[in-house]
């Protein structure tokens, strides 16, 4: 399982807003994927986006996750590590029988890049 803390993005800090947690994250526009993800434009890829917000659940949680399940993904407009460099992923994670239902939102002041919602599994 690759982890991309640390490589793809760092988190900076992390606040709670009610019932929401919100994740101060920064891209690191040195990780590899950009060498092919566009040479000289690079853009970052949904998959790794996606690894994000599973990634700041975990860390909210305290335990690994397996994503099993995405009823809603909507990449609403393009990220790259020199335009869009520092984000917010504010999200709700709630447990039930088990299952842990995400709802998560990438974005910084000006725009909504993800509106995410799925299931996560604990990893044992």
């Amino acid at each position: 399982m690759m982890i991309l803390n640390n490589d793809y993005f760092k988190i900076d800090g992390c606040t709670k807003d009610g019932d929401d947690t919100l994740f101060d994250v920064t891209l690191l526009p040195e990780y590899c994927a950009y060498e092919g993800h566009f040479p000289g434009n690079p853009v970052s890829p949904g998959v790794c986006n996606i690894q994000m917000i599973k990634e700041c659940a975990e860390q909210l949680a305290g335990k690994r996750f397996f994503l099993g399940y995405i009823s809603r993904c909507k990449l609403s407009a393009v990220i790259t590590p020199q335009t869009t460099p520092h984000l917010c992923v504010r999200m709700s994670l709630t447990e039930k029988d088990g299952l842990y239902e995400i709802k998560a939102v990438v974005s910084n002041a000006d725009t909504t890049y993800i509106e995410f919602k799925g299931e996560l599994t604990p990893v044992a």
